[in-house]
């Protein structure tokens, strides 16, 4: 079995969890302040990445470079990253969010043949432009006010952040081998960065919501962490090239929980299952055809 095999089946795992922890927020951020919601899910991510990351710890793995890598990923993802993402979600919505974020092949692409020397082949760029007119094709919404839906460029936002933090993992990860305290160390860069804004921004965006909503929070905060412990193993093994791609053809599975968890609160359209099936043949060819 080939490293990409393997980055592949890491980042299909990641897809699927994200996709699962993206619909499951729904419904507490409701009650709760993005802002709250980020800090928590932070906070969950450097406590249990801690544990786990010095459990199986092993001489020799932390490096400054690494640690700076993995500090700018907790500038980028977990705290801007993290307030667009939900921000995101709360506007447009998961399934329509997880397939504008599969916009985030794009930049990666570009910064794996400037910086890390890949070479994709004809296969990768083709799955890549298929994935791009999922996205059009989803993020599409007839209205009075405009062909695309008001909150539309959060998810672009939102895939900008994936689409560099996957880069960055690649860099730091090659530097700091240790798939757990590295995104322990970013969350806790993040955490008084994201507690800053609270000078800044509306005070409903750090609501806490009642003690049900905290909780729920917190155990999708456990599951985030699996999920950055599944993205730094699909990096490690898998060029930034293949494996981008895969992590965001989570859409197939947003459509799935949705349809599932959230029936009477977002409407699957036709146009999001053509989109979703264009996403995921891109994947299927990127990862037949690396």
């Amino acid at each position: 079995m080939t490293n990409n095999t393997i980055g592949i089946l890491w980042a299909l795992i990641a897809a699927i969890v994200l996709a699962f922890q993206g619909v499951a927020s729904v419904r507490p951020l409701q009650k709760m302040g993005i802002l709250a919601a980020s800090l928590l899910t932070n906070i969950v991510n450097v406590v249990v990445l801690s544990v786990l990351g010095f459990f199986f710890y092993e001489e020799g793995q932390v490096s400054l470079e690494g640690m700076a890598w993995f500090a700018l990923l907790g500038i980028t993802a977990y705290s801007y990253g993290r307030f667009v993402y939900y921000k995101a979600l709360f506007t447009i919505g998961p399934p329509r969010l997880t397939t504008l974020m599969s916009t985030a092949p794009l930049l990666s692409l570009l910064l794996a043949i400037l910086f890390l020397a890949e070479r994709p082949g004809p296969a990768v760029f083709a799955g890549t432009a298929m994935v791009i007119a999922g996205v059009v094709l989803v993020s599409y919404e007839p209205s009075e006010e405009g062909w695309f839906q008001k909150g539309i460029l959060w998810g672009f936002a939102s895939a900008l952040s994936l689409g560099l933090s996957i880069f960055i993992r690649k860099k730091g990860m090659a530097a700091f081998p240790n798939p757990m305290l590295t995104v322990a160390w970013a969350n806790l860069i993040g955490v008084p960065i994201l507690y800053s804004l609270r000078l800044v921004v509306p005070s409903h965006l750090f609501k806490w919501g009642g003690r049900s909503t905290v909780l729920l929070i917190a155990l999708l905060g456990v599951l985030n962490s699996a999920n950055q412990v599944f993205m730094n193993m699909a990096v490690t093994y898998g060029d930034v090239s293949v494996i981008t791609p895969i992590i965001t053809s989570s859409p197939i599975f947003s459509l799935l929980f949705t349809a599932i968890l959230l029936r009477g609160i977002e409407r699957v359209r036709p146009a999001m299952v053509f989109g979703v099936s264009f996403t995921v043949g891109g994947m299927v060819l990127i990862a037949f055809g690396r």
